[in-house]
C-alpha cells in the first residue's frame, strides 16, 4: 500500500491518492454516504450529475464511489455517458436556507443519454469508480433476491468556493483534508 503524508486510514490514503491521480490537490471531503440498495425495493436513481446538488465555483467535485458488494445489471449498477463528463450542467437544485424551500432549475436543454448510449459499470466488490461532477451517471433499480451496497465520497480542492445555495452545509464544521 501507498503511503501519503497527512493520510489518517488505508482508505484515506487511497482516497487521496486517487483524488491527486485526478487532479484534486489536497482534496477537502465534503460528504459521504452509504447506499443500501436492497433486494426487490432499491429503486432507480435517474440520471443526473454530481454539480447539480454538490455545485462549487470552479465546478472541481470529484466523486469516488466504493462498491461494498458486487455490483451488476441485475442489482442496479451504476451507468454512465461515455464522454458526458465533457457535457453541460443540465440541472442545479439550489436550496434556500433562510426560507426553507428548494427548486430543480434546468440550465441545459442537452438530453439526457438513451439507453444505447449508456454503459453498465459491472464491477466486483472492493472497486473503486471515479465520477466527475458532471458525468451523467444513473443507477438502475435492484431486481434479484440480492442487495447492492457501496460507499460513495464526495471531495472538492480546497480552493473551490461552496455555494451557500448547496442542500449540503458544512457551516459549522472544520475542513476535513487527505
Amino acid at each position: 500500500m501507498t503511503s501519503f503524508p497527512n493520510s489518517r486510514t488505508s482508505a484515506g490514503s487511497r482516497s487521496f491518492g486517487t483524488c491527486c491521480a485526478l487532479s484534486v490537490t489536497m482534496p477537502g471531503l465534503w460528504q459521504t454516504m452509504y447506499i443500501f440498495k436492497q433486494p426487490g425495493i432499491g429503486g432507480e436513481v435517474r440520471w443526473h450529475q454530481d454539480a447539480t446538488y454538490l455545485h462549487t465555483q470552479p465546478s472541481s467535485v470529484v466523486g469516488l464511489w466504493v462498491a461494498v458488494e458486487d455490483a451488476s445489471r441485475e442489482n442496479g449498477c451504476l451507468w454512465v455517458q461515455p464522454g458526458g463528463h465533457r457535457s453541460p450542467l443540465r440541472e442545479i437544485y439550489e436550496v434556500d436556507h433562510q426560507a426553507g424551500g428548494a427548486e430543480l432549475r434546468a440550465l441545459d436543454p442537452t438530453p439526457w443519454p438513451k439507453a444505447g448510449e449508456a454503459v453498465a459499470l459491472e464491477v466486483p466488490a472492493g472497486s473503486l469508480v471515479g465520477v466527475s461532477d458532471h458525468l451523467p451517471h444513473y443507477s438502475s433499480q435492484n431486481r434479484p433476491s440480492r442487495s447492492r451496497h457501496a460507499f460513495a465520497m464526495h471531495f472538492a480542492p480546497p480552493e473551490a468556493r461552496w455555494s451557500e445555495k448547496n442542500w449540503l452545509r458544512r457551516a459549522r464544521l472544520q475542513p476535513f483534508l487527505l
